[in-house]
């Protein structure tokens, strides 16, 4: 995808509210963790500290999902592979907070029975209101913290970091995103094989590397705003629009290892 279709893609998840609402409104209305497709075992209680993530996915004919716990935190990802939107779900002890996403960076998010649709800087500030001591949010940047550095960043911990560091993004640290898909290229970059001996990680590597140029271009535009406050606000659009890709390259990657059950690995 080029970079100028990003930055389209975005101006209309900052323009088209009302496409981004009625989406969201239907991903966001449960106020409990959806339940699992069919196939999908959920993570059991984690081990020592200092152990990896347990991890399980899969996807099927209409959605690709991923679930994954680490000390406790428990994180859910649903992937729409019609229309490409996505929902995240992250939950620690009693508090649950749940973010839906469009293909157009559009993101709605939901905790404690309150809902926000960030499609304004001021609906931006409520969000930090909103966020504000959530124990599922603090444990997602401890756990982003932890594994970034000491992870492999192979693609299921990928997808799960790209949701902490999304989430990050959320409540302040909106280069969270461009960090852990920094990091990723420099540790990926180079692996590329010629077309006919790549594996299904190149493709997801190459795929994911694109989606960082175009998050990089997204940026240094909306670092060009004037306003500090609308600076956040678009960083956080050029954020979705990238962990959306993202998903979409996590898609692929399944699709491409085959249906049923693919964790652990």
């Amino acid at each position: 995808m080029a970079g100028g279709a990003v930055r389209g893609l975005v101006f209309v998840g900052l323009c088209a509210a009302a496409a981004v609402a009625g989406e969201a409104r239907g991903m966001l209305a449960r106020s409990a963790p959806a339940a699992e497709p069919a196939g999908v075992e959920m993570p059991p209680p984690q081990g020592p500290a200092g152990s990896r993530p347990v991890l399980r996915g899969g996807i099927d004919g209409k959605r690709a999902w991923l679930g994954a716990e680490h000390r406790g935190l428990i994180v859910r990802k649903f992937a729409d592979r019609i229309d490409g939107s996505m929902s995240v779900e992250i939950q620690y002890r009693r508090d649950l907070v749940s973010i839906a996403l469009n293909r157009a960076g559009g993101v709605a998010v939901a905790r404690g029975g309150r809902r926000i649709e960030v499609t304004s800087v001021e609906a931006y500030e409520q969000l930090q209101q909103l966020l504000a001591g959530s124990e599922a949010v603090f444990a997602a940047r401890v756990m982003l913290a932890e594994r970034e550095a000491v992870s492999d960043l192979q693609a299921a911990e990928m997808s799960m970091l790209s949701a902490a560091a999304f989430v990050a993004g959320l409540v302040g640290d909106v280069d969270a995103p461009r960090r852990l898909s920094a990091r990723f290229v420099e540790k990926h970059y180079g692996r590329y094989r010629p077309v006919r001996f790549r594996t299904c990680f190149d493709e997801y590597a190459q795929e994911s590397s694109a989606a960082w140029n175009d998050m990089q271009n997204c940026i240094s535009e909306a670092n060009q705003d004037e306003s500090i406050f609308n600076r956040a606000y678009r960083r956080v659009a050029c954020n979705a629009v990238w962990l959306v890709r993202s998903e979409s390259a996590w898609i692929e990657y399944l699709g491409c290892l085959g249906p049923g059950q693919l964790f652990p690995q």
